[in-house]
């Protein structure tokens, strides 16, 4: 999922995880070590909204601390921090769009454990604030509701 902003005159912001292809292309030919990591999407997949321990994660995956974050890396070409940031943010993208929610309990439902937090990432991501992407959303889909 790709999510597109406007910031207001600038570029607008492209806010994406590597795709399955490329992540499978970077592990192939690296060792298991590496390719454990291609359980981590699924964990956070699972978990996203909680606050959980980079151990975790590590030992749900078969590895160090250390291990995890090399490997990851050396996968997915970008930390494991940076990736559930990405995630998250997509995600409240996602109940963003449905604007039935406010967007401080938006914000503690994807993972963000502070509003002020939730909205400088989701602007540094998107380019504009949560509140402004939910009402772009909303007038460029009013009249185009098929419920």
């Amino acid at each position: 999922m790709t999510v597109q902003g406007d910031s207001m005159g600038a570029e607008p912001k492209s806010l994406g995880l590597p795709s399955l292809e490329l992540i499978h292309a970077a592990a192939s030919g690296m060792s298991a070590l590496h390719t454990s990591v291609l359980r981590a999407p699924e964990f956070v997949d699972q978990h996203y909204h909680e606050k959980f321990p980079a151990n975790d994660i590590a030992a749900y995956c078969g590895l160090s601390r250390f291990q995890f974050s090399r490997s990851f890396h050396a996968v997915f070409g970008i930390t494991f921090r940076e990736y559930l940031l990405r995630y998250r943010i997509l995600r409240a993208c996602e109940r963003l769009t449905a604007g039935d929610l406010p967007v401080t309990e938006i914000a503690f439902a994807v993972g963000f454990h502070d509003g002020s937090y939730f909205a400088r990432m989701f602007r540094r991501y998107t380019g504009v604030l949560p509140s402004q992407y939910a009402r772009q959303y909303a007038r460029q889909h009013a009249g185009h509701d098929d419920r």
